[in-house]
């Protein structure tokens, strides 16, 4: 289980901006994919940005 803290924010906010505009890169025809698009980088941002969080205690 993570314990997320107020100090964790300053790191999984931009993980989860980078996510999305990683993916709304991606070039698509129809506007809801794309929002599609954004709203599955966002998630993966943020799961990515919890794995590192997680991880990077046990490597100190």
């Amino acid at each position: 289980m993570f314990h997320l803290q107020a100090h964790d924010l300053v790191f999984l906010l931009p993980m989860a901006l980078v996510g999305m505009l990683a993916m709304g890169a991606v070039p698509v025809a129809a506007k809801a994919l794309k929002i599609s698009c954004r709203c599955c980088g966002v998630i993966i941002g943020l799961m990515m940005g919890v794995l590192v969080l997680e991880v990077l205690p046990m490597l100190i």
